[in-house]
């Protein structure tokens, strides 16, 4: 058993990922930084078995249903993880989300959790990561529905090397 650094995503629906994925891709050829699928993470990074982790992907996907998100802001911090990015309304529906998650995986739950969209993950200083922030355009608040979870092993801080694990349909 083969234990992975990996996450567990929140996918939009394909409208929506089309329409965000350019927003990242043109940050990221603008800035030289990595593209990335659109997505809210629910859990990671976390250390696990991939099989036991599909597996319980597959047990919270069916139980949950797809999900609004309403983004209000754009934001920016130092942190690599939120470079630049969509700050999610936080609602009981996500936060559950992220419970049910954690527990399908059979992890205790991430007190840290804050739901956002990352736009781009650099290590820009934080007075360059503010002037890119009228650069996103998109009209806030925006409104996003989530309709897949997927799994991701995430190696290390290069997304150029994360690979799709697995997907699945929210169904609750």
């Amino acid at each position: 058993m083969t234990r992975r650094t990996l996450a567990v995503w929140l996918q939009p629906e394909r409208q929506a990922a089309t329409e965000l994925d350019a927003v990242i891709a043109r940050l990221a050829a603008a800035h030289g930084t990595a593209a990335f699928p659109a997505h809210v993470t629910l859990l990671g990074p976390l250390e696990q078995e991939v099989g036991a982790a599909v597996n319980g992907l597959g047990r919270v996907a069916d139980t949950l249903p797809a999900l609004g998100v309403e983004f209000d802001e754009v934001r920016c911090e130092p942190a690599w993880h939120r470079s630049l990015y969509l700050a999610a309304v936080a609602t009981a529906a996500l936060r559950q989300a992220a419970q049910a998650a954690a527990r399908a995986l059979r992890l205790p739950g991430q007190s840290d959790h804050m739901p956002h969209l990352s736009l781009q993950y650099s290590q820009l200083p934080l007075a360059d990561k503010r002037r890119l922030v009228p650069s996103v355009a998109l009209e806030l608040p925006l409104s996003v529905r989530f309709d897949r979870l997927s799994l991701w092993h995430i190696d290390g801080s290069d997304a150029r090397r994360w690979r799709l694990l697995a997907t699945r349909s929210l169904g609750g």
